[in-house]
């Protein structure tokens, strides 16, 4: 297992897919230490089995994981939380943006200023899915982010988020 706690797959990796995976890992899921509670809202990566799945630059630039929904992640009625869902796209959504960022331009991956989730169906605990997440727009200012949350063995889309982001990057001064 990696340190991170999310898994690359088994094959090499190109050069923007492990530009990618490194952002992801630098994201803080799974980097609790055993015993000690978080600092922070988490989601365990070891325990559900995220794992990185691949990145391309596109366009669109796109990134998809792959994790098993535990107990931990689901609600009362034995389905991922909408909360939790919520979570899992603002964070890895966020890799992607920061894959194609550039000096001034999204390089520390900005704050969310809008997310927007709609649940389709239910994703049951125990299943594996799969969470695709695109850019669509990337301006100076703001970024318009897409993510899918699918039943990985059929392909059905059981939740689509739509992320903003604002830029909180210091302006780079370009003058020589």
């Amino acid at each position: 297992m990696s340190d991170t706690g999310i898994q690359p797959p088994a094959r090499k990796l190109d050069e923007f897919e492990e530009l990618v995976f490194e952002y992801t890992s630098r994201m803080g899921l799974g980097n609790e230490e055993v015993g000690l509670p978080a600092e922070h809202w988490d989601v365990d990566a070891r325990n559900c089995n995220l794992r990185f799945e691949s990145a391309t630059r596109g366009p669109p630039a796109k990134v998809s994981f792959l994790l098993t929904i535990t107990p931990a992640l689901s609600n009362y009625m034995g389905n991922l939380h909408g909360g939790c869902a919520a979570t899992l796209i603002d964070v890895l959504s966020t890799t992607i943006l920061l894959g194609v960022s550039e000096p001034g331009k999204f390089a520390l991956g900005g704050v969310s200023r809008n997310l927007k989730l709609t649940y389709l169906r239910p994703v049951p605990t125990g299943i594996e899915a799969r969470i695709v997440c695109e850019i669509i727009h990337v301006g100076k200012r703001l970024a318009l982010l897409r993510a899918e949350i699918q039943k990985a063995e059929t392909g059905d889309v059981c939740v689509v988020g739509e992320h903003e982001k604002a830029n909180t990057d210091p302006e780079v001064n370009q003058r020589i």
